[in-house]
Protein backbone atom coordinates (compact mmCIF):
# COMPACT_ATOMS: atom_id res chain seq x y z
CA UNK A 1 0.00 0.00 0.00
CA UNK A 2 1.46 3.46 -1.07
CA UNK A 3 1.73 6.47 1.70
CA UNK A 4 -1.38 8.98 0.54
CA UNK A 5 -0.07 12.65 -0.57
CA UNK A 6 -2.12 15.48 0.33
CA UNK A 7 -2.37 16.10 -3.24
CA UNK A 8 -4.73 14.17 -5.16
CA UNK A 9 -4.39 14.09 -9.08
CA UNK A 10 -5.83 16.35 -11.10
CA UNK A 11 -9.40 15.90 -11.78
CA UNK A 12 -9.51 18.01 -15.14
CA UNK A 13 -6.72 16.63 -16.58
CA UNK A 14 -7.27 12.45 -15.76
CA UNK A 15 -10.51 10.85 -15.83
CA UNK A 16 -10.17 8.92 -13.26
CA UNK A 17 -7.89 7.37 -10.74
CA UNK A 18 -7.80 4.29 -8.38
CA UNK A 19 -5.32 4.52 -5.05
CA UNK A 20 -5.26 1.53 -1.99
CA UNK A 21 -3.69 3.28 0.58
CA UNK A 22 -2.98 2.55 3.86
CA UNK A 23 -2.47 5.73 6.94
CA UNK A 24 -3.19 6.81 10.44
CA UNK A 25 -4.23 9.91 8.90
CA UNK A 26 -6.79 10.81 5.76
CA UNK A 27 -4.86 12.60 3.08
CA UNK A 28 -7.39 15.65 3.39
CA UNK A 29 -7.67 16.84 7.79
CA UNK A 30 -9.97 18.92 7.33
CA UNK A 31 -13.41 19.45 5.29
CA UNK A 32 -12.78 19.26 1.43
CA UNK A 33 -14.70 18.57 -2.16
CA UNK A 34 -12.94 17.42 -5.29
CA UNK A 35 -14.47 17.99 -9.24
CA UNK A 36 -15.02 14.47 -9.59
CA UNK A 37 -17.10 11.59 -7.82
CA UNK A 38 -16.01 9.65 -5.25
CA UNK A 39 -16.06 6.05 -4.63
CA UNK A 40 -14.19 5.20 -0.58
CA UNK A 41 -14.00 1.60 0.48
CA UNK A 42 -13.15 1.15 4.00
CA UNK A 43 -11.09 -2.46 3.97
CA UNK A 44 -9.74 -2.07 7.12
CA UNK A 45 -9.87 0.09 10.49
CA UNK A 46 -12.97 2.12 11.69
CA UNK A 47 -13.42 5.94 10.84
CA UNK A 48 -16.37 8.28 10.57
CA UNK A 49 -17.17 10.42 7.57
CA UNK A 50 -19.07 13.59 7.76
CA UNK A 51 -20.52 14.40 4.31
CA UNK A 52 -22.19 17.72 4.92
CA UNK A 53 -23.97 18.11 8.10
CA UNK A 54 -24.44 13.84 8.25
CA UNK A 55 -21.87 11.63 10.43
CA UNK A 56 -21.37 7.80 9.13
CA UNK A 57 -19.57 5.41 11.14
CA UNK A 58 -17.84 3.15 9.04
CA UNK A 59 -16.31 -0.90 9.32
CA UNK A 60 -14.33 -2.76 6.77
CA UNK A 61 -15.96 -3.38 3.90
CA UNK A 62 -18.65 -0.17 3.94
CA UNK A 63 -18.51 1.42 0.62
CA UNK A 64 -19.49 5.54 0.90
CA UNK A 65 -20.19 7.43 -2.38
CA UNK A 66 -19.55 11.51 -2.98
CA UNK A 67 -20.58 13.30 -5.55
CA UNK A 68 -18.41 16.13 -6.50
CA UNK A 69 -21.24 18.85 -4.75
CA UNK A 70 -20.68 17.34 -1.62
CA UNK A 71 -17.92 18.44 0.95
CA UNK A 72 -16.49 15.47 3.30
CA UNK A 73 -13.84 14.51 5.69
CA UNK A 74 -12.89 11.58 7.59
CA UNK A 75 -11.72 11.05 11.34
CA UNK A 76 -10.20 8.20 12.11
CA UNK A 77 -11.69 7.13 15.72
CA UNK A 78 -8.36 4.72 16.74
CA UNK A 79 -4.64 4.91 16.81
CA UNK A 80 -4.46 2.18 13.92
CA UNK A 81 -3.84 2.87 10.68
CA UNK A 82 -6.64 2.50 8.34
CA UNK A 83 -6.86 0.64 4.81
CA UNK A 84 -9.05 2.08 2.21
CA UNK A 85 -9.77 1.93 -1.77
CA UNK A 86 -10.24 5.42 -3.23
CA UNK A 87 -11.49 5.55 -7.19
CA UNK A 88 -12.32 8.96 -8.45
CA UNK A 89 -14.24 9.50 -11.47
CA UNK A 90 -14.65 12.47 -13.59
CA UNK A 91 -18.44 12.56 -14.99
CA UNK A 92 -17.75 14.35 -18.09
CA UNK A 93 -15.97 11.18 -18.74
CA UNK A 94 -18.62 8.97 -17.49
CA UNK A 95 -21.46 10.12 -19.42
CA UNK A 96 -21.11 8.81 -22.89
CA UNK A 97 -21.21 5.38 -21.79
CA UNK A 98 -24.30 5.91 -20.38
CA UNK A 99 -27.34 4.89 -21.53
CA UNK A 100 -31.02 5.49 -21.77
CA UNK A 101 -31.54 2.20 -19.36
CA UNK A 102 -28.37 2.33 -17.42
CA UNK A 103 -27.10 5.31 -16.07
CA UNK A 104 -23.24 5.04 -14.85
CA UNK A 105 -23.66 8.14 -12.86
CA UNK A 106 -27.40 7.39 -10.83
CA UNK A 107 -25.41 6.99 -7.27
CA UNK A 108 -24.07 10.50 -7.41
CA UNK A 109 -27.40 12.02 -8.66
CA UNK A 110 -29.29 12.49 -5.35
CA UNK A 111 -29.78 14.86 -2.65
CA UNK A 112 -26.11 15.69 -1.11
CA UNK A 113 -25.33 13.64 2.39
CA UNK A 114 -28.13 11.29 1.65
CA UNK A 115 -27.94 7.58 0.49
CA UNK A 116 -24.38 7.38 1.03
CA UNK A 117 -23.29 4.67 2.30
CA UNK A 118 -23.68 1.26 0.40
CA UNK A 119 -24.18 -2.10 1.53
CA UNK A 120 -21.85 -4.71 -0.13
CA UNK A 121 -22.58 -8.29 0.16
CA UNK A 122 -19.38 -10.46 0.60
CA UNK A 123 -19.21 -11.74 -3.24
CA UNK A 124 -19.88 -8.26 -4.14
CA UNK A 125 -16.94 -6.42 -1.85
CA UNK A 126 -14.93 -9.59 -3.19
CA UNK A 127 -15.44 -8.20 -7.09
CA UNK A 128 -14.89 -4.99 -6.29
CA UNK A 129 -11.27 -4.91 -4.61
CA UNK A 130 -10.55 -7.67 -7.90
CA UNK A 131 -11.91 -5.33 -10.51
CA UNK A 132 -9.85 -2.37 -8.58
CA UNK A 133 -6.75 -3.90 -8.11
CA UNK A 134 -7.07 -4.61 -12.04
CA UNK A 135 -7.94 -1.14 -12.24
CA UNK A 136 -5.32 0.02 -10.26
CA UNK A 137 -2.44 -2.37 -12.24
CA UNK A 138 -3.44 -1.01 -15.55
CA UNK A 139 -3.64 2.59 -14.48
CA UNK A 140 0.26 1.84 -13.80
CA UNK A 141 0.95 0.46 -16.75
CA UNK A 142 -0.95 2.38 -19.38
CA UNK A 143 1.70 2.04 -21.90
CA UNK A 144 0.72 -1.32 -22.41
CA UNK A 145 -1.08 -2.46 -25.75
CA UNK A 146 -4.91 -2.15 -25.19
CA UNK A 147 -4.54 -0.71 -21.45
CA UNK A 148 -6.63 1.86 -22.29
CA UNK A 149 -9.48 -0.31 -23.07
CA UNK A 150 -9.00 -2.51 -20.18
CA UNK A 151 -9.20 0.37 -17.52
CA UNK A 152 -12.36 1.95 -19.30
CA UNK A 153 -14.18 -1.22 -19.40
CA UNK A 154 -13.11 -2.17 -16.11
CA UNK A 155 -14.36 1.10 -14.63
CA UNK A 156 -17.99 0.72 -16.66
CA UNK A 157 -18.13 -2.66 -14.40
CA UNK A 158 -17.25 -1.59 -11.54
CA UNK A 159 -19.85 1.45 -11.97
CA UNK A 160 -22.60 -1.01 -12.54
CA UNK A 161 -21.67 -3.04 -9.65
CA UNK A 162 -21.41 0.25 -7.12
CA UNK A 163 -24.88 1.26 -8.69
CA UNK A 164 -26.50 -1.91 -8.61
CA UNK A 165 -25.75 -2.22 -4.93
CA UNK A 166 -26.73 1.75 -4.31
CA UNK A 167 -30.28 0.76 -5.33
CA UNK A 168 -30.94 -2.05 -3.40
CA UNK A 169 -29.49 -0.80 -0.19
CA UNK A 170 -32.10 0.06 2.28
CA UNK A 171 -31.79 4.13 3.51
CA UNK A 172 -33.38 2.85 6.62
CA UNK A 173 -29.86 0.51 7.30
CA UNK A 174 -27.72 3.13 6.54
CA UNK A 175 -28.97 6.46 7.92
CA UNK A 176 -26.66 8.57 9.48
CA UNK A 177 -26.17 9.01 13.20
CA UNK A 178 -27.07 11.71 15.62
CA UNK A 179 -24.04 14.55 16.61
CA UNK A 180 -23.28 17.25 18.29
CA UNK A 181 -22.21 19.93 15.70
CA UNK A 182 -25.79 19.18 13.61
CA UNK A 183 -27.42 21.91 14.76
CA UNK A 184 -24.36 24.42 13.95
CA UNK A 185 -24.16 22.85 10.91
CA UNK A 186 -27.54 23.09 10.04
CA UNK A 187 -27.80 26.70 10.88
CA UNK A 188 -24.81 27.34 8.84
CA UNK A 189 -26.18 25.54 5.73
CA UNK A 190 -29.20 27.90 5.84
CA UNK A 191 -27.70 31.07 6.51
CA UNK A 192 -24.79 30.27 4.04
CA UNK A 193 -25.17 33.10 2.16
CA UNK A 194 -25.20 36.04 5.04
CA UNK A 195 -22.32 37.16 6.85
CA UNK A 196 -21.91 35.27 9.85
CA UNK A 197 -19.81 35.17 12.99
CA UNK A 198 -18.87 33.25 15.81
CA UNK A 199 -21.23 35.99 18.25
CA UNK A 200 -23.86 35.92 15.75
CA UNK A 201 -24.16 31.98 15.43
CA UNK A 202 -24.05 31.54 19.38
CA UNK A 203 -26.77 34.24 19.62
CA UNK A 204 -29.22 32.48 16.85
CA UNK A 205 -28.66 29.22 18.70
CA UNK A 206 -28.85 30.62 22.55
CA UNK A 207 -25.67 28.59 23.17
CA UNK A 208 -22.16 30.56 24.22
CA UNK A 209 -20.07 31.25 21.70
CA UNK A 210 -16.41 29.34 23.12
CA UNK A 211 -18.84 26.18 24.05
CA UNK A 212 -19.90 26.22 20.27
CA UNK A 213 -16.55 26.78 19.16
CA UNK A 214 -15.10 23.75 21.26
CA UNK A 215 -18.13 21.82 20.41
CA UNK A 216 -17.60 22.09 17.04
CA UNK A 217 -13.98 21.23 17.02
CA UNK A 218 -13.72 18.37 19.41
CA UNK A 219 -16.63 16.34 17.08
CA UNK A 220 -15.02 17.22 13.85
CA UNK A 221 -11.38 18.10 14.12
CA UNK A 222 -12.00 21.31 12.12
CA UNK A 223 -13.11 24.57 12.77
CA UNK A 224 -16.69 26.42 12.25
CA UNK A 225 -15.06 29.18 10.04
CA UNK A 226 -13.25 26.53 8.19
CA UNK A 227 -16.79 24.37 7.49
CA UNK A 228 -18.66 27.84 6.41
CA UNK A 229 -15.92 28.76 3.81
CA UNK A 230 -15.33 25.09 2.52
CA UNK A 231 -19.19 25.37 2.34
CA UNK A 232 -19.01 28.81 0.34
CA UNK A 233 -16.44 27.13 -1.88
CA UNK A 234 -19.03 24.42 -3.09
CA UNK A 235 -21.77 26.62 -3.24
CA UNK A 236 -19.37 29.02 -5.61
CA UNK A 237 -18.60 25.79 -7.87
CA UNK A 238 -21.92 24.97 -8.49
CA UNK A 239 -22.77 28.52 -9.41
CA UNK A 240 -19.97 29.06 -11.99
CA UNK A 241 -21.19 25.49 -13.28
CA UNK A 242 -24.42 26.64 -14.19
CA UNK A 243 -23.21 30.26 -15.75
CA UNK A 244 -22.80 32.80 -13.52
CA UNK A 245 -19.86 35.39 -13.53
CA UNK A 246 -16.77 35.36 -10.94
CA UNK A 247 -18.59 38.70 -9.91
CA UNK A 248 -22.22 37.43 -9.59
CA UNK A 249 -20.67 34.15 -7.75
CA UNK A 250 -18.94 36.09 -5.17
CA UNK A 251 -21.66 37.58 -3.58
CA UNK A 252 -24.57 34.78 -4.72
CA UNK A 253 -21.93 32.24 -2.66
CA UNK A 254 -21.71 34.48 0.47
CA UNK A 255 -17.88 35.90 -0.13
CA UNK A 256 -19.11 39.48 -0.94
CA UNK A 257 -15.04 40.74 -0.75
CA UNK A 258 -14.33 40.29 -4.34
CA UNK A 259 -10.08 39.37 -3.50
CA UNK A 260 -11.09 37.26 -0.65
CA UNK A 261 -13.03 34.89 -2.76
CA UNK A 262 -10.68 34.45 -5.63
CA UNK A 263 -7.56 33.99 -2.60
CA UNK A 264 -10.29 31.37 -0.79
CA UNK A 265 -11.00 29.59 -3.80
CA UNK A 266 -7.91 28.93 -5.78
CA UNK A 267 -6.44 27.87 -1.93
CA UNK A 268 -9.47 25.32 -1.25
CA UNK A 269 -9.69 24.30 -5.32
CA UNK A 270 -6.16 24.64 -6.98
CA UNK A 271 -7.85 26.81 -9.85
CA UNK A 272 -9.05 30.40 -10.09
CA UNK A 273 -12.62 31.02 -10.44
CA UNK A 274 -12.17 32.33 -14.10
CA UNK A 275 -10.22 28.60 -14.93
CA UNK A 276 -12.46 26.40 -12.84
CA UNK A 277 -15.39 28.19 -15.37
CA UNK A 278 -13.50 27.20 -18.02
CA UNK A 279 -12.66 24.05 -17.15
CA UNK A 280 -15.85 22.55 -16.24
CA UNK A 281 -17.74 23.79 -19.09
Amino acid sequence: MKKESLYHYSEFSEPFSCDFTTSQIAGNVDFHMHNSHEIYLLMDGHIQYFVENACYDMNPGNLILFSNREIHKAINTTSEAFTRLVIHVNPAFIRPYCTPDTNLLECFHREPATGNLVLLSNEEYGRLVSMAQCLHETIKNRCTYGSDLTAMTTLIQILILINSAWQKTSPLRTAPKPHRAQAIMSYIDKNLTTPMTLDSISQALSLDKYYISHLFKSETESSIFQYIVVKRVALAKELLSQGHTVLETCHLSGFHDYSNFIRTFRQTTGYTPGQFKRLSR
